[in-house]
């Protein structure tokens, strides 16, 4: 997998992952333990599928399509890029030349570290408010307040496990140079 660093305005770092289409593996469970937490982690899937079809096969759930897509567009953008980590074999980070290789690997980590406490908090809310979408199913129609805060839910617990990957060295991470006409300098 390769990630680039891009500068941007008023010097902002920021990290995305070059286009190889996201593979989600929407079946397994990201819980290596617990039938009960593989159990939810099932149910949290299809009952998320089975709201999503409804909203978009039905013409009278545009209203709550709009509002969905509103919703994703608030994610953050790397959520994706750490979603990727999770199933990649080694991270290939690119960066700009006049940049020292080991001040771009340390962002990374630092980004990374607090990314994946940011999805920890991510995680704990929506497992708290999991009771109470769940008791919203006596509303009319599909639970989608239920089916947003599994997708949450289950997106937060997939970017913090690829993030945590990296950090614990399961996942390679080597980190090289770009000349401006894009040549690449091994950078370790």
């Amino acid at each position: 997998m390769r990630v680039r660093l891009v500068i941007g305005p008023r010097n902002r770092w920021n990290f995305q992952a070059e286009p190889e289409g996201e593979v989600e593996a929407h079946l397994e469970s990201p819980f290596s333990s617990g039938r009960v937490l593989a159990r939810l982690w099932r149910r949290l899937l299809a009952e998320y599928h089975h709201a999503r079809r409804a909203i978009e096969t039905t013409e009278r759930m545009r209203w709550i399509r709009e509002g969905f897509r509103r919703l994703e567009t608030r994610i953050d953008p790397s959520e994706s890029l750490l979603r990727q980590m999770r199933r990649a074999t080694e991270v290939v980070l690119l960066y700009p030349e006049p940049l020292s290789a080991a001040l771009v690997r340390r962002r990374f980590l630092r980004f990374l570290r607090r990314r994946s406490r940011a999805h920890a908090r991510g995680i704990a809310l929506n497992a708290l408010l999991l009771p109470v979408t769940a008791a919203m199913a006596i509303l009319p129609g599909p639970n989608v307040f239920f089916a947003w805060n599994a997708y949450r839910l289950i997106a937060h617990a997939l970017a913090r496990q690829g993030a945590r990957r990296v950090l614990r060295g399961e996942c390679a991470l080597h980190v090289c140079a770009v000349a401006e006409a894009g040549v690449v300098r091994d950078g370790r």
